[in-house]
C-alpha cells in the first residue's frame, strides 16, 4: 500500500561540475563523472500520519560517468534530532519508496545506484537563504558544505542567475551559486567553487505539485 506524503521547505545541492552543470540540460558532466550532495531542510509536511516539520537530511552520491548510465553509490545522513519515525520516513522518501516511478529526484537518483551504503545518524545543521544565495551544512565530521554567490572574477560583483525547468523533478526554478564541499562518509567527495543550486523544496509521492 502506497503511503501519501508531502514535504515542504528548502534545499540546496553542490556537485563537481562547473557552474550551470551540463547535466541539467541532458549533456555529459563537466569532468565525465559525477559526485554530488543535497541538503534538505523540511519546514512542514507529513508522511502518512507522521509530522515531518523540522526534519533535516543529507544525500551524498557518486557515479563513474553520467548519472543515467548508473552504477552509482549513495549514502544518506539522517538527523539525530529527528525521531525514529521521522528518520524512517525521510529514509523511505529518499530511497524512492511510496513514490510513483521517476516522479521525484529521490526516486531517480536511487534507481541509478548499484551500491547503497548504510545511512549515518548525525547532528545535522543546515542554513538556507535563497535570496542571498548563501547556505551551509555541517553534519559532524562527515560533511561540510558552504554555498555563496558566484562572483565576477574581475569586478567581484555577485552574479544573479537562475535555471528554470518547467518539467523538472528536482526543482522548477533554482538560484545558481558557488559551492564547496568536503565529505568523508562511505566515500570521499571534495570539490571547490563548483555548481550549486538553491531552491524551494515542495514534493509529494506524485512529484512536484503543479
Amino acid at each position: 500500500m502506497t503511503v501519501k506524503w508531502h514535504i515542504i521547505g528548502k534545499q540546496f545541492g553542490n556537485c563537481n561540475c562547473d557552474y550551470g552543470c551540463p547535466c541539467q540540460f541532458n549533456a555529459p558532466p563537466t569532468y565525465k563523472y559525477c559526485h554530488g550532495m543535497g541538503a534538505f531542510k523540511i519546514e512542514k509536511g507529513f508522511f502518512a500520519d507522521i509530522d515531518m516539520a523540522g526534519v533535516n537530511a543529507v544525500f551524498m552520491g557518486k557515479w563513474p560517468g553520467p548519472i543515467h548510465e548508473g552504477n552509482g553509490e549513495m549514502q544518506i545522513i539522517l538527523d539525530s534530532k529527528s525521531s525514529q519515525e521521522q528518520q524512517d520516513a525521510i529514509k523511505s522518501i529518499m530511497y524512492g519508496e511510496h513514490t510513483e516511478p521517476m516522479a521525484t529526484a529521490f526516486y531517480m537518483y536511487h534507481s541509478m545506484m548499484s551500491k547503497i551504503h548504510e545511512p549515518l545518524i548525525k547532528d545535522i545543521k543546515i542554513t538556507v537563504d535563497i535570496v542571498a544565495r548563501k547556505c551551509s551544512l555541517i553534519a559532524e565530521d562527515i560533511i561540510i558544505t558552504n554555498v555563496e554567490p558566484i562572483k565576477n572574477p574581475v569586478s567581484k560583483e555577485e552574479l544573479k542567475a537562475k535555471i528554470v525547468l518547467p518539467d523538472g523533478i528536482e526543482f522548477k526554478e533554482s538560484e545558481m551559486a558557488s559551492g564547496t564541499t568536503k565529505a568523508f562518509g562511505a566515500f570521499e567527495s571534495i570539490f571547490n567553487n563548483s555548481f550549486s543550486s538553491i531552491s524551494e523544496l515542495n514534493v509529494t509521492n506524485k512529484g512536484i505539485p503543479s
